[in-house]
């Protein structure tokens, strides 16, 4: 073997060798710390159902969680969030591992709180949801565990119709259409933002059922709204009296006494 194909050899060998090593498995049993998230188990509420008033209103209940730092950094916070049936945010609260009731065992991996909603201007009733979670020190964030309690108004009063906006009379077009906005006013003693919806039930001159529509909210102070096209036509069935039969529904499906009105569609001059 000359010269030359000694150093190709040698080489050669070299490459295996560096491959051979840069294939070798390496410690798996090495945890680095500061790439684990805690991890959160074993949920629990005090309450399905919170029962309270719009008059006096207070959401209570305890909550906790286990907690498993799962080989990472020490915990950061635990925190339990609660969203009203709207999915707006209700409030924020920490849970603590510290003895201190609602927590019952310092130091247990057992995380406890208190959800406490007070001034409360309008009740919310309905489904709220509950988000639980930890973080650590290195910023890592653990599962999400959600859940549902219901809140219920004791003292529920079914909502009203205060007002009704409707022309007394439209001149259907000669030809294509116009827009036709009818308007209604609802409140309830427990206040607006108790009243989920105004709807209406409508009828032809003749009687017949036309069928029932659902009218927009326009703002917190109960003013709801409708807008349909009208269209121009010949038929006999569609001049005359048409009559609309409105109803409120609050968040615990309590319906108001239904209020009548009218508008009469006139043929063009």
């Amino acid at each position: 073997m000359n010269k030359i194909e000694k150093q190709i050899l040698f080489i050669l060998i070299s490459a295996v060798l560096f491959l051979l090593n840069s294939c070798e498995k390496k410690d798996s049993s090495i945890i680095d710390p500061c790439c684990r998230a805690p991890l959160i188990s074993n949920f629990y509420k005090t309450k399905d159902t919170v029962f309270t008033t719009s008059f006096n209103p207070q959401i209570n209940l305890n909550v906790s969680v286990n907690v498993d730092l799962n080989g990472g950094s020490p915990l950061k916070s635990v925190i339990c969030r609660v969203l009203f049936p709207d999915n707006s945010l209700a409030g924020t609260f920490p849970l603590q591992d510290n003895g201190v009731s609602p927590d019952s065992i310092s130091g247990d991996g057992r995380y406890s709180g208190t959800i406490n909603i007070s001034n409360i201007s309008c009740l919310l009733v309905g489904q709220y949801t509950i988000n639980v979670y930890a973080e650590n020190t290195d910023g890592y964030i653990s599962n999400q565990i959600n859940s549902k309690f219901i809140v219920v108004n004791t003292q529920n009063f079914p909502p009203y119709i205060t007002s009704l906006n409707l022309p007394d009379s439209v001149v259907r077009p000669v030809t294509g259409f116009i827009n036709l906005t009818i308007e209604a006013t609802a409140n309830d003693t427990n206040g607006f933002c108790d009243i989920k919806t105004v709807q209406f039930d409508a009828y032809r001159p003749t009687g017949n059922y036309i069928g029932r529509f659902e009218m927009k909210k326009e703002n917190n102070f109960g003013l709801f709204s409708f807008t349909a096209p009208v269209g121009a036509s010949t038929a006999d069935s569609l001049f005359g009296y048409f009559k609309y039969y409105f109803q409120a529904i609050d968040n615990s499906n309590a319906v108001s006494q239904i209020v009548k009105d009218s508008i009469k569609f006139v043929r063009p001059n």
